[in-house]
């Protein structure tokens, strides 16, 4: 008994000094893959108009930063980019519990949903840009296109996962037909909503790029006139600009489902 209540105390700090060799273990990938890539552009293994060395493009994402001229372009970006995946969460996950409730709802959206979510949203940029114009508003309506999709299929797979059983329980307890959503079905299905923006949320900001590549504004333009100019440092340093927002939208919603949805994986 006393080994094991050892073992047992001995836990928390096994795991807290497991803490900082995961921490490292997840990053020396990308190290290891800096260090070629200096070494590469060191020993003129590349061309430094093909791939200019880590050094340079940090140095001139540094400029960007400082001069304030990356933040005008990406604020362009993320603010098309969030408009339209808000604007794809408040029509569909709606959409998505009411197929879920109503066989005719579901009778009449299916089909909509069945065509529009494989179409490639890409192929939209002209018919919108002749309606809308060049500027935000036919973005945000392309983000819209893409992402209400994935919210639509999110929230009717996470509210048909839901018992009749429970709903059984929950009226015998006294819940009304009228606060079933608030207290039953939109609590249960955090977890698929949550996921459902997980994906949502990259699939929106890799259309606002390239949307920007194709009509001009925002990061994809600046990409684009800086790979016309042969300006390779500021290409990579805006890729990296792209990455670095992808990993921190990813990251911030894994953090959202550990803190709101963690009950869903036990």
């Amino acid at each position: 008994m006393v080994p094991h209540a050892a073992q047992t105390g001995d836990a928390p700090a096994r795991k807290r000094a497991a803490g900082p060799l995961r921490w490292i273990e997840r990053w020396i990938a990308l190290a290891v893959l800096l260090a070629l890539w200096q070494i590469s552009t060191h020993y003129g293994w590349v061309r430094a108009v093909f791939l200019p060395s880590p050094s340079v493009v940090f140095g001139t994402l540094w400029q960007l930063v400082s001069t304030g001229e990356l933040f005008a372009t990406l604020g362009t970006s993320l603010g098309r980019a969030f408009a339209g995946v808000a604007l794809a969460a408040l029509v569909g996950i709606p959409a998505g519990f009411l197929m879920a409730e109503s066989r005719f709802c579901r009778w009449w959206l299916s089909p909509y949903v069945a065509f529009g979510f494989p179409l490639p949203k890409i192929a939209l940029i002209p018919v919108l840009t002749a309606w809308f114009g060049m500027d935000s508003l036919s973005k945000v309506i392309l983000v819209f296109a893409t992402c209400v999709f994935p919210f639509i299929v999110a929230a009717q797979s996470g509210a048909s996962l839901i018992s009749q059983k429970l709903r059984w329980a929950a009226f015998s307890l006294g819940t009304k037909r009228s606060e079933l959503f608030w207290l039953i079905l939109l609590p249960a299905t955090v977890p698929s909503m949550l996921s459902g923006l997980r994906i949502a949320l990259p699939i929106g900001l890799i259309t606002v790029f390239t949307a920007e590549m194709v009509t001009g504004g925002g990061l994809g333009e600046a990409i684009v006139q800086a790979q016309r100019y042969f300006q390779s440092p500021q290409v990579y340093a805006y890729v990296i600009v792209t990455m670095v927002v992808g990993y921190l939208a990813d990251a911030g919603i894994a953090w959202l489902q550990r803190r709101f949805a963690a009950w869903a994986t036990e």
